[in-house]
Protein backbone atom coordinates (compact mmCIF):
# COMPACT_ATOMS: atom_id res chain seq x y z
CA UNK A 1 0.00 0.00 0.00
CA UNK A 2 1.37 3.57 -0.73
CA UNK A 3 -0.15 6.65 0.00
CA UNK A 4 0.89 10.07 -1.89
CA UNK A 5 3.14 10.65 1.48
CA UNK A 6 4.38 7.68 1.92
CA UNK A 7 8.71 7.61 1.53
CA UNK A 8 10.06 4.81 -0.46
CA UNK A 9 13.71 4.15 -1.30
CA UNK A 10 15.32 3.55 -4.31
CA UNK A 11 16.51 -0.26 -5.00
CA UNK A 12 18.28 -0.66 -8.29
CA UNK A 13 16.34 -3.30 -9.92
CA UNK A 14 17.10 -5.67 -12.91
CA UNK A 15 13.88 -6.32 -13.66
CA UNK A 16 12.49 -5.38 -17.57
CA UNK A 17 9.02 -4.03 -17.60
CA UNK A 18 7.33 -2.17 -20.76
CA UNK A 19 5.21 0.17 -21.10
CA UNK A 20 2.87 0.14 -24.09
CA UNK A 21 2.06 3.16 -25.24
CA UNK A 22 -0.85 2.07 -28.04
CA UNK A 23 -3.90 3.85 -27.54
CA UNK A 24 -6.33 2.35 -27.30
CA UNK A 25 -10.06 3.35 -26.55
CA UNK A 26 -12.35 1.02 -25.25
CA UNK A 27 -15.83 1.54 -25.68
CA UNK A 28 -18.17 -1.04 -24.31
CA UNK A 29 -19.36 -1.36 -20.64
CA UNK A 30 -18.57 3.02 -20.64
CA UNK A 31 -21.19 4.55 -18.37
CA UNK A 32 -23.92 7.60 -20.53
CA UNK A 33 -21.17 9.85 -22.33
CA UNK A 34 -23.25 12.99 -21.60
CA UNK A 35 -20.89 15.84 -20.82
CA UNK A 36 -22.28 16.83 -17.42
CA UNK A 37 -21.38 17.45 -13.54
CA UNK A 38 -22.16 13.69 -12.85
CA UNK A 39 -19.57 12.46 -15.45
CA UNK A 40 -17.34 14.98 -16.65
CA UNK A 41 -14.96 13.73 -19.94
CA UNK A 42 -13.73 10.56 -18.29
CA UNK A 43 -15.52 7.57 -19.95
CA UNK A 44 -16.61 5.63 -16.75
CA UNK A 45 -16.90 2.05 -16.62
CA UNK A 46 -18.72 0.22 -14.18
CA UNK A 47 -16.36 -2.63 -11.76
CA UNK A 48 -17.62 -5.74 -13.26
CA UNK A 49 -16.90 -4.46 -17.12
CA UNK A 50 -13.23 -2.70 -15.63
CA UNK A 51 -12.09 -6.20 -13.79
CA UNK A 52 -13.28 -7.84 -17.06
CA UNK A 53 -11.44 -6.02 -19.55
CA UNK A 54 -8.15 -6.03 -17.43
CA UNK A 55 -8.44 -9.82 -17.92
CA UNK A 56 -7.42 -9.92 -22.60
CA UNK A 57 -5.54 -6.08 -22.20
CA UNK A 58 -4.02 -5.34 -18.81
CA UNK A 59 -4.47 -1.39 -18.09
CA UNK A 60 -3.62 0.23 -15.03
CA UNK A 61 -7.26 0.77 -12.76
CA UNK A 62 -8.15 4.06 -11.53
CA UNK A 63 -11.56 4.20 -8.89
CA UNK A 64 -12.80 7.32 -8.01
CA UNK A 65 -14.71 6.75 -4.57
CA UNK A 66 -17.46 9.19 -3.95
CA UNK A 67 -21.34 9.88 -2.44
CA UNK A 68 -24.19 11.79 -3.73
CA UNK A 69 -23.63 14.04 -0.63
CA UNK A 70 -20.02 14.70 -1.39
CA UNK A 71 -19.30 18.38 -2.69
CA UNK A 72 -16.18 17.90 -3.32
CA UNK A 73 -16.96 14.73 -5.29
CA UNK A 74 -19.05 17.10 -7.43
CA UNK A 75 -16.26 19.80 -8.03
CA UNK A 76 -14.01 17.80 -8.62
CA UNK A 77 -15.88 15.86 -12.13
CA UNK A 78 -16.86 19.50 -12.88
CA UNK A 79 -13.28 20.84 -12.72
CA UNK A 80 -10.60 17.68 -12.53
CA UNK A 81 -11.90 15.38 -14.62
CA UNK A 82 -13.86 17.50 -17.02
CA UNK A 83 -10.06 18.63 -17.73
CA UNK A 84 -9.45 17.35 -21.27
CA UNK A 85 -5.68 16.93 -21.15
CA UNK A 86 -6.59 14.82 -17.82
CA UNK A 87 -9.02 13.14 -19.27
CA UNK A 88 -8.03 11.85 -22.47
CA UNK A 89 -4.76 10.55 -20.44
CA UNK A 90 -7.27 8.65 -18.33
CA UNK A 91 -9.36 7.07 -20.74
CA UNK A 92 -6.61 6.37 -22.92
CA UNK A 93 -3.87 4.26 -20.21
CA UNK A 94 -6.13 3.74 -17.35
CA UNK A 95 -10.03 1.87 -16.87
CA UNK A 96 -11.68 4.45 -14.89
CA UNK A 97 -13.80 3.66 -12.44
CA UNK A 98 -16.83 5.70 -10.42
CA UNK A 99 -18.01 3.61 -6.92
CA UNK A 100 -20.76 5.30 -5.10
CA UNK A 101 -19.37 4.39 -1.23
CA UNK A 102 -22.87 4.17 -0.05
CA UNK A 103 -24.10 1.75 -3.05
CA UNK A 104 -26.54 -0.97 -1.34
CA UNK A 105 -25.86 -3.03 -4.25
CA UNK A 106 -23.87 -6.26 -3.95
CA UNK A 107 -20.84 -5.71 -5.91
CA UNK A 108 -17.16 -7.94 -6.64
CA UNK A 109 -14.59 -6.90 -6.56
CA UNK A 110 -11.29 -9.11 -7.12
CA UNK A 111 -13.49 -12.36 -6.55
CA UNK A 112 -14.79 -11.55 -3.68
CA UNK A 113 -18.32 -9.89 -2.59
CA UNK A 114 -19.20 -7.08 -0.51
CA UNK A 115 -22.54 -5.59 0.37
CA UNK A 116 -23.88 -2.70 2.46
CA UNK A 117 -25.36 -3.73 5.97
CA UNK A 118 -27.36 -0.74 6.06
CA UNK A 119 -26.29 0.79 9.87
CA UNK A 120 -27.00 4.23 10.33
CA UNK A 121 -26.84 6.98 9.04
CA UNK A 122 -24.45 7.12 5.52
CA UNK A 123 -24.36 4.04 5.83
CA UNK A 124 -20.58 2.61 3.53
CA UNK A 125 -20.80 -0.48 1.32
CA UNK A 126 -18.02 -2.66 2.68
CA UNK A 127 -16.11 -2.41 -0.40
CA UNK A 128 -15.63 1.20 0.22
CA UNK A 129 -14.40 0.13 3.78
CA UNK A 130 -11.75 -2.19 2.44
CA UNK A 131 -10.92 0.41 -1.12
CA UNK A 132 -9.83 2.95 1.60
CA UNK A 133 -8.48 0.97 4.27
CA UNK A 134 -10.76 2.39 6.85
CA UNK A 135 -10.11 6.01 6.36
CA UNK A 136 -13.84 7.08 4.90
CA UNK A 137 -12.64 10.51 3.40
CA UNK A 138 -14.80 11.63 0.14
CA UNK A 139 -13.26 11.81 -2.73
CA UNK A 140 -10.47 9.19 -2.70
CA UNK A 141 -9.06 8.26 -6.01
CA UNK A 142 -7.77 4.36 -5.74
CA UNK A 143 -5.04 3.67 -8.12
CA UNK A 144 -3.95 0.14 -9.02
CA UNK A 145 -1.99 -1.24 -11.64
CA UNK A 146 -3.13 -3.67 -13.91
CA UNK A 147 -1.94 -6.65 -11.79
CA UNK A 148 -3.12 -5.18 -8.57
CA UNK A 149 -0.04 -5.80 -6.69
CA UNK A 150 0.29 -1.91 -6.87
CA UNK A 151 -1.98 0.22 -4.65
CA UNK A 152 -2.02 4.16 -3.97
CA UNK A 153 -4.45 6.22 -2.27
CA UNK A 154 -5.09 9.82 -3.09
CA UNK A 155 -7.46 11.42 -0.30
CA UNK A 156 -9.19 14.49 -0.99
CA UNK A 157 -10.32 17.24 -3.96
CA UNK A 158 -7.21 16.70 -6.60
CA UNK A 159 -6.70 19.73 -9.03
CA UNK A 160 -5.54 18.54 -12.46
CA UNK A 161 -1.80 19.99 -11.53
CA UNK A 162 -2.27 17.74 -8.24
CA UNK A 163 -3.23 13.98 -10.30
CA UNK A 164 -1.40 14.46 -13.62
CA UNK A 165 1.68 13.31 -11.90
CA UNK A 166 -0.25 10.69 -10.33
CA UNK A 167 -1.56 9.24 -13.24
CA UNK A 168 2.16 9.07 -14.55
CA UNK A 169 3.44 8.13 -11.67
CA UNK A 170 0.87 4.77 -12.03
CA UNK A 171 1.03 4.15 -15.79
CA UNK A 172 4.73 4.39 -16.33
CA UNK A 173 5.91 1.83 -13.12
CA UNK A 174 7.78 4.82 -11.24
CA UNK A 175 6.57 3.28 -7.75
CA UNK A 176 8.91 0.93 -8.69
CA UNK A 177 11.84 3.11 -7.94
CA UNK A 178 10.25 6.42 -6.50
CA UNK A 179 7.74 7.47 -3.91
CA UNK A 180 4.88 9.74 -5.24
CA UNK A 181 6.14 12.39 -2.99
CA UNK A 182 9.06 12.60 -4.69
CA UNK A 183 8.20 12.06 -7.92
CA UNK A 184 5.42 14.89 -7.86
CA UNK A 185 8.30 17.21 -6.57
CA UNK A 186 10.73 16.54 -9.50
CA UNK A 187 7.52 16.79 -12.00
CA UNK A 188 6.38 19.98 -10.73
CA UNK A 189 9.95 21.47 -11.10
CA UNK A 190 10.02 19.86 -14.98
CA UNK A 191 6.82 20.92 -16.39
CA UNK A 192 5.68 23.78 -14.65
CA UNK A 193 8.04 26.69 -14.73
CA UNK A 194 6.90 28.94 -11.94
CA UNK A 195 8.57 25.92 -9.36
CA UNK A 196 11.68 26.61 -10.27
CA UNK A 197 13.89 23.81 -11.93
CA UNK A 198 17.10 22.46 -9.17
CA UNK A 199 20.20 23.96 -11.00
CA UNK A 200 20.74 26.17 -14.39
CA UNK A 201 23.74 23.89 -14.69
CA UNK A 202 23.32 21.72 -17.81
CA UNK A 203 24.94 18.05 -19.27
CA UNK A 204 27.40 18.61 -22.21
CA UNK A 205 24.97 15.99 -24.61
CA UNK A 206 27.05 14.67 -27.87
CA UNK A 207 24.64 14.56 -30.11
CA UNK A 208 25.26 11.07 -31.47
CA UNK A 209 26.73 7.41 -29.83
CA UNK A 210 28.61 7.43 -32.61
CA UNK A 211 30.40 10.73 -31.48
CA UNK A 212 31.03 9.31 -28.15
CA UNK A 213 32.52 6.40 -29.82
CA UNK A 214 34.87 8.93 -31.58
CA UNK A 215 35.57 10.83 -28.48
CA UNK A 216 36.35 8.60 -26.33
CA UNK A 217 38.97 7.24 -29.01
CA UNK A 218 41.08 10.69 -27.99
CA UNK A 219 39.92 11.07 -24.11
CA UNK A 220 39.08 7.82 -22.06
CA UNK A 221 36.54 8.08 -20.04
CA UNK A 222 33.19 5.53 -19.45
CA UNK A 223 29.90 6.16 -21.36
CA UNK A 224 26.38 7.21 -20.22
CA UNK A 225 23.85 6.99 -22.45
CA UNK A 226 20.36 7.85 -21.53
CA UNK A 227 17.15 6.48 -23.67
CA UNK A 228 13.71 7.58 -23.92
CA UNK A 229 11.21 8.99 -25.94
CA UNK A 230 9.16 12.17 -26.54
CA UNK A 231 5.93 10.39 -25.07
CA UNK A 232 7.78 8.77 -21.46
CA UNK A 233 6.71 11.48 -18.80
CA UNK A 234 8.90 9.61 -16.55
CA UNK A 235 12.14 10.58 -19.18
CA UNK A 236 11.32 13.74 -19.67
CA UNK A 237 11.08 14.28 -15.86
CA UNK A 238 14.88 12.97 -15.36
CA UNK A 239 15.96 15.38 -18.22
CA UNK A 240 14.33 18.97 -16.63
CA UNK A 241 15.69 17.15 -13.28
CA UNK A 242 17.40 14.79 -12.41
CA UNK A 243 19.74 15.89 -15.20
CA UNK A 244 19.47 19.14 -13.97
CA UNK A 245 20.70 18.63 -10.80
CA UNK A 246 23.75 20.45 -10.04
CA UNK A 247 25.40 17.64 -8.46
CA UNK A 248 24.79 15.15 -10.97
CA UNK A 249 25.18 17.38 -13.23
CA UNK A 250 28.93 18.29 -12.44
CA UNK A 251 29.76 14.47 -11.49
CA UNK A 252 28.02 13.45 -15.48
CA UNK A 253 30.37 15.93 -16.70
CA UNK A 254 33.55 15.17 -15.36
CA UNK A 255 33.14 11.51 -15.56
CA UNK A 256 31.12 10.63 -18.34
CA UNK A 257 30.68 11.15 -22.06
CA UNK A 258 27.03 11.62 -21.82
CA UNK A 259 24.38 10.69 -24.72
CA UNK A 260 20.55 11.41 -24.93
CA UNK A 261 19.42 9.08 -27.17
CA UNK A 262 15.67 9.34 -28.76
CA UNK A 263 15.05 4.84 -28.40
CA UNK A 264 13.49 5.66 -32.11
CA UNK A 265 16.30 7.79 -33.42
CA UNK A 266 16.67 7.12 -37.01
CA UNK A 267 20.69 7.43 -36.94
CA UNK A 268 22.78 4.73 -38.00
CA UNK A 269 25.45 3.66 -35.39
CA UNK A 270 28.04 1.66 -35.40
CA UNK A 271 29.81 -0.49 -32.76
CA UNK A 272 32.18 -3.04 -32.28
CA UNK A 273 32.44 -3.34 -36.19
CA UNK A 274 28.53 -3.97 -36.70
CA UNK A 275 26.45 -1.29 -38.20
CA UNK A 276 22.73 -1.18 -37.14
CA UNK A 277 19.83 0.82 -38.83
CA UNK A 278 16.64 1.63 -37.88
CA UNK A 279 14.25 2.24 -40.65
CA UNK A 280 11.40 4.15 -41.49
CA UNK A 281 9.25 1.05 -42.44
CA UNK A 282 10.27 -0.26 -38.72
CA UNK A 283 8.57 2.51 -36.35
CA UNK A 284 10.07 0.65 -33.71
CA UNK A 285 13.09 0.91 -31.37
CA UNK A 286 16.46 1.08 -32.74
CA UNK A 287 18.23 -2.63 -33.51
CA UNK A 288 21.10 -1.11 -31.56
CA UNK A 289 19.15 -0.95 -28.29
CA UNK A 290 17.67 -3.89 -29.13
CA UNK A 291 21.28 -5.62 -29.23
CA UNK A 292 22.10 -4.31 -25.52
CA UNK A 293 18.92 -4.58 -24.11
CA UNK A 294 16.98 -7.41 -25.54
CA UNK A 295 13.52 -7.97 -26.88
CA UNK A 296 11.87 -5.92 -24.60
CA UNK A 297 13.03 -1.82 -23.84
CA UNK A 298 12.68 0.01 -20.36
CA UNK A 299 11.93 3.41 -20.61
CA UNK A 300 13.83 5.66 -19.44
CA UNK A 301 17.37 3.48 -19.04
CA UNK A 302 20.52 4.49 -18.87
CA UNK A 303 23.26 2.28 -20.52
CA UNK A 304 26.82 2.26 -18.91
CA UNK A 305 29.90 1.42 -20.97
CA UNK A 306 33.23 1.56 -19.68
CA UNK A 307 36.40 3.31 -21.13
CA UNK A 308 37.13 0.54 -24.00
CA UNK A 309 32.58 0.82 -25.17
CA UNK A 310 32.47 -2.34 -23.53
CA UNK A 311 28.72 -2.39 -21.63
CA UNK A 312 28.52 -2.73 -18.09
CA UNK A 313 25.22 -2.84 -17.42
CA UNK A 314 21.18 -0.94 -17.71
CA UNK A 315 19.49 0.96 -14.80
CA UNK A 316 15.95 1.35 -15.77
CA UNK A 317 13.33 3.29 -15.02
CA UNK A 318 12.87 6.88 -13.31
CA UNK A 319 15.23 8.00 -10.81
CA UNK A 320 15.29 10.93 -8.60
CA UNK A 321 19.06 12.97 -8.62
CA UNK A 322 19.44 11.25 -5.19
CA UNK A 323 18.70 7.91 -6.42
CA UNK A 324 20.96 8.49 -9.66
CA UNK A 325 23.79 10.33 -8.17
CA UNK A 326 25.04 6.25 -5.90
CA UNK A 327 24.60 5.20 -9.72
CA UNK A 328 27.00 7.12 -11.05
CA UNK A 329 29.42 6.43 -8.32
CA UNK A 330 28.90 2.81 -8.28
CA UNK A 331 30.17 2.71 -11.99
CA UNK A 332 32.22 5.63 -12.13
CA UNK A 333 34.74 3.92 -9.14
CA UNK A 334 34.27 0.54 -10.72
CA UNK A 335 32.39 -1.08 -7.42
CA UNK A 336 30.59 -2.69 -9.82
CA UNK A 337 33.77 -5.16 -10.69
CA UNK A 338 33.94 -6.29 -6.80
CA UNK A 339 31.10 -5.56 -4.86
CA UNK A 340 27.10 -5.88 -5.52
CA UNK A 341 24.95 -3.27 -5.63
CA UNK A 342 22.91 -4.32 -2.28
CA UNK A 343 26.35 -4.00 -0.50
CA UNK A 344 27.95 -0.86 -2.31
CA UNK A 345 23.88 0.96 -1.46
CA UNK A 346 24.03 -0.41 2.43
CA UNK A 347 27.41 0.94 2.71
CA UNK A 348 27.03 4.54 1.05
CA UNK A 349 24.10 5.06 2.92
CA UNK A 350 25.91 4.64 6.43
CA UNK A 351 28.21 7.14 5.24
CA UNK A 352 26.09 9.62 4.68
CA UNK A 353 24.60 9.59 8.63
Amino acid sequence: MIYVTHKAHFLMRSTFIFVSVFLCIITAGYAQQTVTENTGLVKWLDLKTAQELNKTQPKPMLIDVYTDWCGWCKHMMKTTFSNEGIANYINNYFYPVRFNAETMDTVEFLDKKYINKNIGNRSPNELAIILLEGKLSYPTIVFYNNNYKFKMLAPGYLSPKDIEPMLVFTVEYIFNTTSAQDFSKYFFKAFYPDSGFVSKDTITWMKSFNEAVEKNKVQKKKTLLFINTDWCNGGKTMLRSTFNNSIVTNYINDNFHAVAMDARSMDTITFNNQTYHNTADNKGFHPFLHMVMGERIVLPSILFFDEDMTFISQVGQYLTPESLYPVLVFFTENRYKNQKWDDFIKEYQEKKK
